[in-house]
């Protein structure tokens, strides 16, 4: 009975259906500011407010060097006689995180714990990618916020608390028929086999409890929850302070690491992601949640974000035309060659005071 209610919650939806009266709220402001993509004006700092197909190099660009994990950029064609010196002189030891510096949803993120697979995954690379030390800590929140641009105030929405996809063992199951007894685990098992190299087969001792999946993502099996209750003066001060010297960003979500309930609330984080326009509050999803409080909570989040496009575009910024954002989605998904595209190129490129490019071969 357990299987069947998790597998119909709405977390599970089809993404058209958690965002119904998103559409409403989109169709009524194409209509009143006369501009299909108004919302890429959002956060100007940020390449299409960070609507799709951002740089996260360019993000991380716009933070104070300490807010963030040492990183390396790494354009793709570098060589791993270039890459691991300079990794190695930035301080990021393993286990570290890889990324690509265009991506979404988790997609190829992952923990490397040794150095074969790290040499593996740069020597293969086929486009840009991020090296980034291990943020301090184990738990993982996203925080929704919103800046109001005359002012620079800014507000903390929603904070989203994440457990990571585990299991506990009885000493007779495997680790994947443990996964298969609950539908969310159920859901990874042939990801996680072509990662595991066979690891799913073996059997946990009675109460042993095993950490299946490291990344904090909904994808990934990661259990998405509301932790409003964690929200204190500490926690919004510090957002505030870190947006004091952040440019051109007004609505979006911060990923962040830290090493206690009680280290977010007194503001003590790491920030992993920097996520615009696009940004999902995640605690939608938490699965006590109805899809009637989903909604709402989702109205109201996006409500502002239409809000600080207008004040924008009054002030002046005006959105990204449509044949932008449809020329960004077309070199993603490959709808016509690229030779009608005009993005440009990606390069080796230094940014932050805490994260710095390789050069390429030849440069």
């Amino acid at each position: 009975m357990k299987r069947l209610r998790d597998r119909l919650n709405h977390e599970y939806w089809p993404w058209y259906l958690i965002y119904l009266p998103v559409f409403m709220i989109y169709v009524v402001e194409v209509l009143r500011s006369r501009r299909a993509a108004f919302f890429t004006n959002v956060n100007p700092g940020i390449d299409m407010g960070g609507f799709f197909g951002e740089r996260k190099s360019d993000i991380y660009a716009l933070l104070p060097g300490t807010a963030y994990p040492e990183t390396v950029l790494v354009p793709a064609g570098t060589t791993v006689h270039d890459i691991l010196p300079l990794v190695a002189s930035k301080g990021i030891q393993l286990p570290l995180i890889v990324k690509p510096d265009v991506g979404e949803r988790g997609r190829g993120v992952e923990r490397v714990v040794d150095k074969t697979r790290l040499v593996e995954m740069l020597t293969n690379a086929t486009e840009d990618l991020l090296v980034q030390r291990l943020a301090k800590g184990e738990h993982e929140y996203g925080l929704m916020f919103a800046r109001e641009p005359a002012t620079g105030m800014t507000e903390l929405l929603s904070i989203t608390g994440k457990r990571f996809l585990q299991v506990c063992g009885d000493g007779q199951r495997s680790i994947a028929e443990l996964l298969h007894r609950e539908y969310r685990g159920s859901k990874q098992v042939k990801r996680l086999r072509s990662s595991a190299n066979g690891g799913l087969d073996r059997i946990l001792q009675s109460g042993e409890v095993l950490q299946v999946e490291p990344i904090g993502n909904h994808c990934r099996g990661t259990t998405f929850m509301d932790a409003g209750h964690l929200r204190s003066p500490q926690l919004e001060k510090a957002i505030s302070d870190l947006f004091h010297a952040v440019e051109g960003v007004y609505y979006g979500r911060l990923d962040v690491r830290t090493t206690s309930e009680e280290a977010l609330k007194a503001g003590i984080f790491e920030v992993i992601e920097l996520n615009g326009v696009s940004s999902e509050p995640g605690h939608i999803y938490d699965p006590s949640y109805s899809i009637w409080r989903c909604w709402r909570e989702l109205i109201h989040h996006v409500q502002r974000a239409v809000r600080i496009s207008r004040e924008l575009k009054t002030g002046g910024v005006e959105p990204v035309p449509l044949r932008k954002v449809l020329d960004r989605c077309a070199q993603h998904f490959e709808w016509w060659p690229s030779s009608r595209l005009h993005m440009r190129s990606p390069g080796a490129r230094t940014f932050g005071s805490s994260a710095m490019a390789v050069p390429t071969e030849g440069s």
